[in-house]
């Protein structure tokens, strides 16, 4: 009966420290999940909020202008679209033709007079460009040319 005791007591003793042993295995996998939790917050944040300023609540005219302006040349809408992807990528979800929707704002932007359109002979469609890339002329700055040629 004596040794049945020991050995209860000793196996309560490996028991007890097994289960330490175990509950530090847990709390480290915890911290570690809890850090990678916060790397993911982290990264979703700099996603949403980029460094360049872009920022997802503007409206969708102010967003091309940022994205034509960031860009530093003029481009077509056919190049504005994969910009505008990259950053929203749950655009493409909400529209059937995101060429059309994109129209649609294009065509707002130049009303007001944020974008203007520049037609490249040979090339089809727009190129879009910021006021201050034209000239008094209204022809596109020699700088400017460059970048679409």
């Amino acid at each position: 009966m004596a040794k049945t005791q020991e050995n209860t007591s000793e196996n309560a003793q490996k028991s007890r420290e097994q289960l330490q042993k175990d509950v530090n295995s847990l709390k480290e996998l915890l911290r570690e999940a809890y850090l990678e939790i916060q790397k993911l917050k982290e990264g979703l944040h700099n996603y949403e909020n980029p460094g360049d300023g872009y920022n997802k609540r503007w409206t969708m005219v102010t967003k091309l202008v940022f994205l034509v302006a960031k860009a530093g040349k003029p481009l077509r809408s056919a190049e504005i679209i994969p910009l505008l992807t990259d950053r929203q990528p749950e655009i493409i979800k909400k529209q059937d033709s995101l060429e059309k929707y994109i129209s649609a704002f294009l065509n707002t932007a130049m009303k007001h007079g944020r974008l203007i359109p520049y037609k490249l002979k040979g090339v089809r469609g727009n190129f879009y460009c910021l006021p201050e890339w034209m000239d008094e002329d209204g022809e596109l700055l020699q700088k400017m040319r460059q970048k679409v040629y």
